[in-house]
C-alpha cells in the first residue's frame, strides 16, 4: 500500500494539477501526503540577503498552507527547503519515508516541459519511489476515474525489465482497490515471407495471427503469475502496429485509469524502456502515467 505521498509544487496553478489525484490515493489508503515547495530568494545588491531568504520561506509556508486544505488537516504536513529542489526533493523522499512521489508536467511537448523543467526528469532518475505524472494541460482525464475499482493498464514488450512495472502496479491497484490489464502491441510484418530461392511461404494475415497469438500467449501467462501472487488480473489486450497508438487504444477501450511503465536506469526520462514509447504515451495519451526504475521495491502492506 501507499502510505506516504509526496507532491513537489512550484506555486503555479499548473502544478496543484497533481494534488486531486494525491488526494485520491491518499483517500483510497489513509496514507500521510507531504506537500513541499523549494524556497528561493532574489535578492538586489546591497539588501538583507537573510532577510530575503526568510521572506522567501515564510511566503512558501504560507502558499503550502493555503493549497493544504485539500485533504483533512490531520493527513497533510508541509515541507520548505531553501535551495536546489532536486536534491532536496530527493532527501526528502529518504526523510519523510515516501514511497509515491506526485508531480504534474507542462505542456504539451512532454518530457521536455515537466514541472520543474529538469528538476522533474532529476527526481525521477534519483528517486528511489515511483513517480506518479498527470497532464497539466489535459482536462479529459480527472482524479475521479482512481475510484471505484479503477483498471490500471500495464504494457509489455516480453521482457524482464517491462514486467519491472508489475510490482508497482499491484501495489498500486492494491491501494486503489483495482485491477490490472496487460497490453502489447505487436509490430505490423512485411506483406510476404520468403524462402532463399524466393517462393512464398507466410502471408502477412498468417504473421498477423501468429504474432497475436504468441503475445496472448504472452500476457496470459503474465496475468497467471500476477493471479498466483494474489494480484488482481483483469484481461489482457493485444495491438497490431504502432505501439503507442496501440496502449492510448486499449486505455480508451478498456476504461483504464492510470498506466504503469518502468524506465531505464539513472538517465529517467532519457531512457525509457520501449524506446520513445512512454514519452509517446505522456505526450498524445489521455491517462495518468506511473513510472518506475527496475530495482525499486514498493512497499506491499
Amino acid at each position: 500500500m501507499f502510505r506516504a505521498i509526496m507532491v513537489p509544487l512550484d506555486g503555479s496553478a499548473l502544478a496543484e494539477r497533481a494534488l486531486p489525484y494525491a488526494a485520491a490515493v491518499a483517500r483510497a489508503s489513509g496514507a500521510k501526503v507531504y506537500l513541499v515547495r523549494a524556497a528561493m530568494a532574489h535578492t538586489a545588491p546591497g539588501t538583507d540577503v537573510t532577510r530575503g531568504e526568510v521572506d522567501s520561506v515564510d511566503a512558501a509556508e504560507e502558499y503550502l498552507d493555503g493549497v493544504a486544505g485539500i485533504l483533512p488537516r490531520e493527513q497533510v504536513e508541509t515541507a520548505v527547503f531553501y535551495g536546489s529542489p532536486q536534491e532536496a526533493i530527493v532527501e526528502e523522499i529518504a526523510l519523510r519515508k515516501v514511497d509515491l512521489v506526485v508531480m504534474a508536467t507542462h505542456g504539451r511537448s512532454g518530457v521536455s516541459r515537466l514541472l520543474h523543467g529538469s528538476v522533474a526528469a532529476g527526481v525521477l532518475a534519483h528517486s528511489p519511489v515511483p513517480i506518479l505524472l498527470v497532464r497539466a494541460w489535459q482536462e479529459e482525464h480527472t482524479a475521479a476515474s482512481l475510484a471505484g475499482s479503477p483498471r490500471l493498464l500495464v504494457p509489455l514488450d516480453g521482457s524482464p525489465f517491462a514486467e519491472a512495472a508489475l510490482p508497482v502496479a499491484a501495489v498500486a491497484a492494491a491501494t486503489l482497490g483495482g485491477t490490472i490489464a496487460l497490453v502489447r502491441a505487436v509490430p505490423v510484418p512485411d506483406q510476404v515471407q520468403t524462402n532463399d530461392q524466393g517462393q512464398i511461404v507466410s502471408y502477412v494475415d498468417q504473421e498477423v495471427n501468429a504474432l497475436e497469438r504468441e503475445a496472448a500467449q504472452y500476457l496470459r501467462a503474465v496475468a497467471g503469475r500476477l493471479e498466483d501472487g494474489g494480484g488482481p488480473a483483469s484481461g489482457v489486450h493485444v495491438h497490431v502496429g504502432d505501439p503507442v497508438q496501440g496502449i492510448i487504444a486499449a486505455g480508451r477501450e478498456l476504461g483504464a485509469a492510470m498506466v504503469v511503465m518502468a524506465t531505464h536506469g539513472r538517465t529517467g526520462l532519457a531512457r525509457l524502456r520501449l524506446g520513445s514509447v512512454a514519452e509517446g504515451v505522456l505526450r498524445d495519451g489521455h491517462l495518468p502515467l506511473l513510472l518506475t526504475r527496475p530495482g525499486v521495491e514498493p512497499r506491499s502492506n
